[in-house]
């Protein structure tokens, strides 16, 4: 999201861009904008919605009123501009190792529960650290499951989210954390489970900008409300992660194709 922002700010206005991408994670990104440390950073909408203050506990009626929740809380507690969300959902899931699900039928995260309720907790999850402490990660969907018990028996690697799907690849782990629009998934051929109860939240990236820097130059908006309009299918946005995780390519490189194919650079 970072680097198609950049581009197009590069291209279509006259500021000079520094790159800051890779700051950090989500709340050390949202406090630099905050603290006009950074002018702007792309924030997911259900970790704006569920993380950030004032928090909210009960889950949005859809992913349109996740946003518009989020974007006043970011205006009227913050001064906080958030500016148009892309309408793909790259939001978290719990993947099996391969044969995994063969072995145990389990199809839902319902089953896995269960799978460990029954006692069946001799193997290892690994999560990124993030969704490890957030709550509307690992410690939210095991109390909404209802196998916080079980997995006090289960061996829990907390590992860089970029690792989990080459970990789960290799059978080093039979359950871990993923995000559905990763290539990674089908690379490894790895198993998502069903969120039978709709735990997740939907995450539709949308540019978090600072209101003061959208002052004085409004013309930003623009420019970063554009790649936010083309994103709009989680395949679109599988195939630009495949050419970067499983193919190679260069990072900016395929920001800059993607915007020049869409006529916005």
């Amino acid at each position: 999201m970072g680097y198609l922002g950049h581009e197009s700010l590069k291209a279509n206005t006259d500021y000079a861009i520094e790159d800051e991408i890779g700051l950090g994670g989500s709340q050390q990104c949202f406090q630099a904008v905050k603290n006009q440390e950074v002018d702007l950073y792309h924030l997911y909408t259900g970790g704006a919605y569920a993380t950030i203050p004032p928090k909210h506990t009960e889950k949005p009626e859809s992913p349109e009123a996740a946003y518009e929740i989020a974007k006043q809380d970011m205006a009227e507690e913050h001064n906080l501009s958030y500016l148009e969300r892309a309408q793909f959902n790259n939001t978290y899931s719990i993947a099996l190792r391969p044969g995994f699900q063969e072995e145990t039928g389990l199809e839902t995260i319902s089953g896995f529960a269960e799978y460990l309720n029954s006692g069946n907790t001799d193997l290892t999850v690994v999560l990124g650290p993030e969704f490890a402490e957030r709550s509307d990660g690992w410690p939210g969907l095991t109390d909404a499951y209802g196998f916080s018990d079980a997995v006090s028996n289960v061996n829990i690697r907390k590992i860089g989210a970029n690792l989990t799907y080459q970990v789960l690849g290799e059978g080093e782990a039979e359950a871990g954390m993923v995000f559905t629009t990763n290539p990674k998934i089908r690379q490894y051929n790895l198993a998502t489970l069903e969120d039978d109860q709709n735990f997740f939240l939907p995450y539709n990236p949308a540019p978090l900008v600072n209101s003061e820097t959208l002052s004085e130059a409004p013309e930003i908006e623009a420019a970063l409300n554009e790649p936010m309009r083309a994103l709009d299918s989680e395949q679109k946005v599988i195939e630009l992660n495949s050419r970067i995780s499983n193919d190679g390519e260069e990072v900016q490189a395929v920001a800059r194709d993607f915007l020049k194919s869409e006529g916005i650079i």
